[in-house]
C-alpha cells in the first residue's frame, strides 16, 4: 500500500518538473452509494442506496489547453459508512465552452470494519472506473457530476472461499454517483 502511494507521489512530482501549470483546490459533493451483491445459489441479487457527502483536495495538472490530469483525495460518508476515494481523472476540455469530460481509475478504501464473528466480510480496497462531465463556472469555481462503477469483487477471500467450497459464486460492488462544486486556488 505504501509502495503504491510512493509511486503515485513520484509520478505527480515528475509531472510538476515538466513545467505544466499546477493548481490546487478543494471540492465537496452530494454522493449516492449503491451497494450490490449477488449469489448463484438462489440466483439472488440485492442492492441498496445510501446518501451522504464527500469533501476533498485536488491537484490539477494542465497538460495542454484541452487536456488536464486531476488526482484527488476525498473523504466520503454515506449513511455512517466511511470511505476514502482517490480518483485520477483525465479531463478533456471542450474548446471555448467551459465544459469538460473526464474519466479514469479510482481507488475506494472502506474505512469501516465489516465483520461477522471475527471474519472480515468485505475487502478494504476496491478499484473503480469513474467518468463524468463538468463545467468551469469561473477561472476558480467548477461544478461536476461523476459516476463510478466498481470493477473488483468486494467480498473478502474468506467469504469467496467459503461460498466456493459450497459451489456458490458471490459478488459485491459499490457504485457511486456524485454531483458537487469545487474551487481551484
Amino acid at each position: 500500500m505504501l509502495q503504491k502511494l510512493l509511486i503515485v507521489v513520484a509520478i505527480l512530482t515528475s509531472m510538476v518538473s515538466f513545467g505544466q501549470e499546477v493548481n490546487f483546490g478543494v471540492q465537496g459533493s452530494y454522493i449516492n452509494m449503491e451497494g450490490k451483491s449477488s449469489n448463484s445459489l438462489d440466483n439472488i441479487s440485492s442492492s441498496g442506496n445510501s446518501s451522504g457527502f464527500y469533501l476533498g483536495a485536488l491537484v490539477d495538472f494542465t497538460l495542454s489547453d484541452n487536456f488536464h490530469l486531476q488526482p484527488s483525495v476525498n473523504y466520503a460518508n454515506a449513511d455512517d459508512v466511511n470511505f476514502i476515494i482517490v480518483p485520477v481523472l483525465a479531463q478533456y476540455y471542450i474548446q471555448d465552452s467551459g465544459f469538460y469530460l473526464q474519466a479514469g481509475p479510482q481507488g475506494t478504501f472502506l474505512l469501516d470494519n465489516v465483520s461477522l464473528e471475527e471474519i472480515d466480510l468485505l475487502n478494504t480496497f476496491g478499484l473503480d472506473l469513474a467518468f463524468g462531465a463538468g463545467y468551469k463556472i469561473t477561472s476558480n469555481f467548477f461544478v461536476e457530476a461523476k459516476y463510478s462503477f466498481e470493477l473488483t469483487n468486494r467480498f473478502s477471500k474468506e467469504v469467496k472461499d467459503a461460498a466456493d467450497s459450497e459451489g456458490i459464486e458471490v459478488d459485491s460492488q459499490f457504485n457511486a454517483f456524485s454531483i458537487g462544486l469545487g474551487y481551484k486556488f
